[in-house]
Parts: structure tokens; sequence; C-alpha cells
């Protein structure tokens, strides 16, 4: 009997990050297993579907082969002018497909609340600076490990890291970076 593993999930308009993290993976990267799918422009809505049915049918063979138990998804963004529908579109063929073949029920996690819980903070632009959140995050990945080949992979990481901290016992990796943007205590002065 394979160890089960927690999934997480990174969409985005070119390609799907996979991360299964076994439950006992006491910070052994290399137990960690990755891929990322690429997903190509489709033309009809015939091809578009085809192709998330093709991708969710993936994801399941990948769920599968991992032992996965508990799986999330990194939330559709909501700020940025991303191709929300085609992305909102995709994370119901996959939730679908793993809620119907597997009994896995895919959780949406936020992804400022994930990037916060891996970070310990988060960066916040001000009127001189802009801060890319998601270049930082991928930066901080980067000088834990070199397991993952590609940016969704990571972020894919960081999601499902989210998830495992609500599990005791599971070895989570939160950095608890000083906030560099906070707020400085101020001097008292004396009565």
């Amino acid at each position: 009997m394979r160890e089960p593993s927690y999934l997480g999930i990174d969409a985005s308009k070119s390609s799907l990050g996979l991360c299964a993290v076994p439950r006992s993976w006491d910070g052994d990267w290399s137990r960690i297993r990755r891929e990322t799918l690429e997903i190509k422009p489709k033309k009809t809505e015939r091809e578009k579907i085809l192709a998330m049915l093709e991708i969710s049918r993936d994801v399941r063979r990948f769920a599968i082969m991992c032992n996965v138990q508990w799986a999330v998804i990194e939330d559709v963004p909501t700020q940025r002018a991303f191709s929300i529908k085609p992305l909102a579109e995709l994370r119901g063929f996959i939730r679908s497909e793993l809620a119907r073949e597997c009994q896995i029920f895919v959780e949406p996690v936020n992804q400022s609340a994930a990037r916060k819980s891996f970070l310990g903070y988060l960066p916040t632009s001000t009127k001189l600076v802009t801060v890319d959140r998601k270049q930082i995050v991928l930066a901080a990945v980067d000088a834990l490990t070199d397991v993952f080949q590609w940016d969704d992979e990571k972020d894919a990481f960081v999601t499902v890291n989210h998830r495992m901290a609500r599990d005791p016992g599971v070895h989570v990796i939160q950095l608890n970076a000083p906030n560099p943007n906070a707020a400085k205590p101020r001097a008292r002065r004396a009565a």
C-alpha cells in the first residue's frame, strides 16, 4: 500500500502545474512528484472542450499514480485581467473528473492566503516600488530546492503547502520571513 499524498494544482492559460506531496514527506524534497501539462490554444469550442477533457484525465492519471487523497487548486484570480472564464471552466472539469472518478473533492485555495502562509507575510507595493509577489515566492522556492522545473509546479507546491498546514503532524514550509514593509514601532515619549 502506497502512502497517501496531497495534490496541489496550479492552472494558467498556457500550462497546468501538479505537485504531489506524501503525507510524511518530512521535508525530503526528493519524495515530491511533480508534472507540468502544456495547454495549447484552441480555436473552436469543440477543440477547447476536448482539450479540457484530456487535461482533466491527465490530472486524474497523475492523482492515481501518486495515491492522492486530498487535493487543492489555486483559486481563479480576480484582480488582474486574466482569462477568468477559461480558467474557471478548466477548474470545473478537473474538479468534476477527480470527484466522479476518484472520490477526491478538490478545494479551492486563495492564492494570496497560500503565499502568505508560505512566506510568513504578504509583500505589498508602495507608491515608489511595485512588488511582484509571484516572483518573490518563486525565488523563495528556488532558494529551498531545485526539484521543480517549471514555475507552475512551484506555485502548485505553495498551494498544497497551505492545505497541508491544516493537518497536525504534517511537515509544512513556513518561512516566517520578516515583513520588510511592516510599520516600524514608534518610540514613545517619556512622561
